[in-house]
């Protein structure tokens, strides 16, 4: 065997796995506009019925912890989906513990979206086809694709079918069992808010960045 086949199947070769400033710049601005944008949307909910927001569209009231299997729930949907996220990309995974200037973006855009969300996707159209009279499963299903399909979309429209495809299944599944908390939590929306404001925490800004950097599947080490 040769000097060259030992390197190429003995020896673990570094990937370049940096992103460049220029794809952390942009990152930054993109979550950043993106929670300006949502911020706005709950102070002008908030302004507009400061009781109701807190204890309707928020769910924090007296009966928000009156269903702990939903809580339980919560636990097993975040971590599960935060490791199935670090296994799937990677380039996540090994920055789900790393701070810097753009994790603080990164937090802030976690919180809003993560509420925005969950009042749109999960309390608003599901209540809305509820009360349309369709079933339980029907309000999971529609919500799970629609919130799946939505995070896709900006993906789509660059015309990167094989990216978009993974990320729309992925999210499609996590609103479904986002949904599914909604409903064993009796419609209080404050148990699925939590599990998203988890997993976005852990996740964000490094999936945004591994988009815009096209970095999906980049590991600092692999075989060769």
């Amino acid at each position: 065997m040769t000097d060259n086949n030992l390197t190429r199947n003995n020896i673990i070769k570094r990937v370049d796995h940096k992103v460049s400033s220029k794809d952390e710049k942009l990152t930054g601005l993109v979550l950043g506009t993106l929670s300006v944008a949502l911020t706005s949307c709950i102070i002008f909910w908030f302004i507009g019925n400061p009781q109701r927001f807190i204890e309707h569209r928020l769910g924090i009231n007296s009966n928000a912890f009156d269903y702990p299997i939903a809580w339980l729930f919560v636990i097993l949907i975040s971590f599960g989906y935060v490791f199935y996220t670090s296994k799937a990309v990677p380039f996540v995974g090994e920055r789900l513990f790393t701070f810097s200037w753009l994790k603080i973006i990164g937090i802030w855009a976690a919180i809003v979206s993560s509420i925005v969300e969950e009042i749109l996707f999960r309390q608003a159209l599901m209540d809305w086809i509820n009360n349309e009279g369709y079933s339980v499963i029907v309000q999971i299903i529609v919500s799970a694709l629609i919130f799946g399909l939505a995070h896709g979309a900006w993906v789509l429209l660059r015309g990167e079918l094989k990216v978009a495809l993974p990320i729309i299944l992925s999210t499609t599944i996590l609103g479904g069992l986002l949904a599914f908390l909604y409903i064993i939590s009796e419609r209080h929306i404050l148990a699925p808010i939590v599990a998203h404001i988890l997993i976005n925490l852990m996740i964000e800004p490094w999936l945004m960045l591994s988009a815009i950097s096209q970095k999906w599947n980049v590991k600092s080490f692999k075989d060769k």
